[in-house]
């Protein structure tokens, strides 16, 4: 027989492997692709949007050679920008400009799908507490109008109308029906109110920011989600806030210190502005804005002051010696007395004067007591006292004067004291109001240019490929997914087979006996399952494998007995069940079927057989009897139906049946049946379990050795040749049986099979 080895793999026993562990097989195979399936249907498809944009870098000393520098500096550039955009400040930003306070999902039969702004429900959140964020809150429509509301999987249900504010667990909103409402959907929702937490979380493990060229200082943002229309939106949204975010960050030092120039010209308006009252007010109490010329024009009005007392001084002078001459009755006043006195009382004096002088004269022509010099006399007192009076009014007019000047003086000298530290603090105020008028102006022109480099200030970035939708989902890679199931499967399978090839430590194929035995080989006889009830294959199909087969064994056996002079033969095993019986009785009836006289012996006296093809008549009669010497041989011969073929059955089971054998009856049964038949066969009982056979083998002229295929253990050959060591036995061969069949060895349609083989194990056997 052809044996099929390369490199170490028996492929005949790797064939059987397969064959016997076939649904093992198939179900690995099944198992392995449906899960790939499986998992393909149960899994979210990911969508993911990408866009690329371009940053703008000054590369100024590529013109001096520096080459190296301005290469580090992109890439220290470029790294700072990607964390820029994943930072938390950045993807804050980003929530607040996007609709993602609540998410609406439908719980499908399979899996659960978002309906970002195409949800048949909006809802208004009225009151909220932090432990609730975060949790769903499954709607189910009980009508057009009406729904039912359940808080994270709880038993209590909340009936509500839409438009109309519910208070679920503590969480009050208003669900409201949007343009997408069906009523007669199957689907249920719910919403999730997301805290910003959870959008962070989101955000940060989804986005995606790549650099795609260093050189070229190219950037690629995507973001992957379950939603292609959320993924598209928010890249959309991060491409154009980012480049508004990095242009405010651009321009964040100029703003910051044009707000540092705003608080600073706030602080200097106020100062210049009290500066400006303390002016006002300056000017409004000294009636001047010249503290020098006011210092001069105090000494010319005390000097003026003082001339004006020295005046009236010396009028009041003159003015007491007249009072004093009018008081003294003078007969004359001095005439340059009348220079300081009012015109009125310098004619009153004059007329007193010739009244005087006409009383003089009267006086020397007329008696004192005369009426005339009387009434003269009366005429000047009443003028003098006139006089008199009008000089003291004067007089006290002109005290009252000295008086207000000396006040006057006083005030100016009090002010002339004052007014050296008023000049000082006054000069001293223009001094600094000069200083902040000048720091005003020079902040003011720095804020203008502060505003025009910030209103001249570009993005330094640009969008060379804008958010794309995505139409087909990047996640689960479904020909991927299959491929490595269907690979997953053949790998299993592989290593299945393999440890199964390896742990099978049967005898597989005849090759295995022909490297392990140095005794003979007789052949094989191939597996079927078309065994008849009697057990006698040549008989009923005998254009069989098995029948075929047992006839080349047979013409084995004649090269052994060329000088006829073998005619024992017996058949052994190391266990029940290898075929050692079938094969006794089919290798008999072949032998009777080429014209030879054949006795079969059944010696398994422990193990009587039921089930035999022969119909036995007694079965009180048998080896046992005969082995005892109570009946003879020729009485306890069952004919067959075959011709030439005889059957001695085992009889009853005595309690010795190792004794039986070795005493001298059994030698002389086997004389004598020589003396009759051409070929005497015996069944052994098996080797492996009794003594029985091991006797009966050394009585052979040639022992058969049964190996049964897929079923006798690799251990059974290691046993057989220490029998045959120990034993010293001779003349043993061995035959492998119910070897799997091969087309490439049986077959091409010549024998007559009653078995039909299915095209499965057909391919198995190629």
């Amino acid at each position: 027989m052809e044996v099929n080895e390369t490199e170490g793999i028996d492929f005949d026993k790797l064939r059987i492997v397969v064959r016997k562990n076939l649904l093992w097989i198939l179900l690995i195979f099944f198992t392995a692709n449906i899960s790939a399936y499986l998992y393909i249907r149960w899994t979210k498809d990911v969508y993911e949007s990408e866009s690329e944009m371009k940053l703008d870098i000054k590369q100024d000393a590529t013109e001096l050679g520096i080459q190296t520098l301005v290469e580090d500096q992109n890439l220290n550039i470029i790294s700072g920008e990607i964390e820029q955009i994943k930072s938390k400040i950045f993807l804050n930003r980003v929530i607040d400009s996007l609709d993602l306070a609540i998410s609406y999902y439908s719980i499908g039969k399979v899996l659960v799908d978002e309906k970002f702004r195409y949800s048949p429900i909006s809802v208004e959140i009225i009151e909220i507490s932090e432990d609730q964020k975060d949790h769903p809150v499954s709607i189910s429509f009980t009508s057009a109008n009406s729904f039912t509301a359940r808080f994270d999987e709880s038993d209590l249900q909340v009936n509500g109308n839409f438009g109309e504010a519910i208070d679920v667990q503590g969480l009050r909103c208003i669900i409201s029906k949007t343009r997408s409402f069906d009523p007669d959907a199957e689907d249920d929702y719910y919403f999730t109110v997301n805290s910003r937490k959870a959008l962070l979380e989101y955000l940060s493990e989804n986005i995606s920011v790549e650099p795609l060229n260093f050189n070229a200082n190219t950037i690629k943002i995507s973001f992957k989600d379950h939603n292609a229309l959320k993924a598209y939106t928010i890249v959309n949204k991060i491409d154009s806030l980012y480049i508004k975010y990095s242009n405010e960050q651009k321009n964040l030092a100029n703003k910051q210190k044009i707000d540092w120039l705003n608080n600073e010209l706030l602080q200097v308006e106020d100062k210049m502005e009290n500066y400006e009252n303390y002016f006002e007010n300056f000017t409004l109490k000294n009636k001047s804005v010249n503290v020098d010329d006011d210092l001069k024009k105090t000494i010319f009005y005390i000097s003026k002051i003082d001339s004006q007392r020295f005046e009236l001084n010396k009028r009041l002078t003159e003015l007491n010696l007249l009072i004093e001459s009018l008081a003294s009755n003078s007969p004359e006043l001095a005439i340059n007395q009348k220079s300081f006195l009012p015109e009125y009382l310098n004619k009153d004096i004059e007329v007193l004067q010739k009244m005087i002088q006409e009383r003089n004269k009267l006086a020397l022509a007329y008696n004192e007591n005369t009426f005339a010099f009387r009434q003269k006399e009366n005429e000047l007192s009443a003028l003098k006292d006139q006089v008199f009076t009008q000089l003291a009014n004067l007089k006290k007019g002109w005290l009252q004067n000295i008086a207000e000047m000396n006040r006057n003086k006083e005030r100016l000298e009090k002010e002339f004291a004052s007014m050296p530290d008023k000049n000082t603090q006054f000069t001293k105020n223009q001094r600094f109001y000069k200083l902040y008028e000048e720091f005003y102006l020079s902040m003011m022109q720095s804020k203008a240019q502060f505003e025009i480099a910030q209103a001249g200030n570009t993005p330094d970035f640009k969008i060379l490929s804008p958010a794309t939708l995505p139409t087909a989902p990047i996640a689960p890679q479904k020909l991927m997914i299959l491929g490595i199931g269907l690979v997953a499967s053949f790998v299993f399978i592989f290593f299945f087979v393999g440890i199964a090839y390896l742990l099978n430590n049967k005898i597989i194929g005849i090759s295995e006996l022909e490297h392990a035995l140095d005794i003979p080989i007789l052949g094989s006889v191939p597996a079927t399952s078309s065994i008849p009830k009697s057990e006698l294959m040549v008989l009923e199909n005998p254009k069989s494998r098995v029948s075929e087969a047992i006839r080349s064994i047979r013409t084995s056996i004649d090269f052994f007995a060329t000088d006829g002079t073998k005619k024992v033969i017996s058949i052994s095993s190391t266990v029940s069940a290898e075929g050692k019986s079938f094969l006794a009785t089919n290798l008999s009836g072949v032998l009777a079927m080429s014209k030879k006289k054949v006795i079969l012996l059944d010696l398994d006296m422990r193990k009587a057989k039921v089930n035999t093809p022969f119909s036995i008549k007694d079965s009180s009669k048998g080896m046992s009897t005969i082995l005892i010497k109570k009946h003879d041989w020729k009485d306890c011969v069952t004919e067959t139906e075959l011709e030439n073929f005889s059957f001695i059955p085992a009889g009853p089971h005595p309690p010795n049946p190792s004794e039986l054998l070795l005493n001298g009856a059994f030698e002389g049964l086997l004389k004598s049946l020589k003396e009759e038949f051409d070929y005497i066969v015996m069944d052994t009982p098996p080797v492996g379990l009794v003594t029985d056979g091991i006797m009966v083998m050394k009585k052979s002229d040639l022992s058969i050795y049964v190996f049964r295929a897929n079923y006798s253990k690799k251990q059974f050959i290691s046993n057989l040749k220490r029998t045959i060591k120990i034993n010293k036995l001779q003349n043993v061969t061995a035959i492998l049986n119910a070897l799997p069949s091969s087309e490439k060895s049986y077959g091409y349609g010549y024998y007559e099979d009653k078995e039909k083989t299915s095209p499965i194990k057909k391919f198995l056997r190629i």
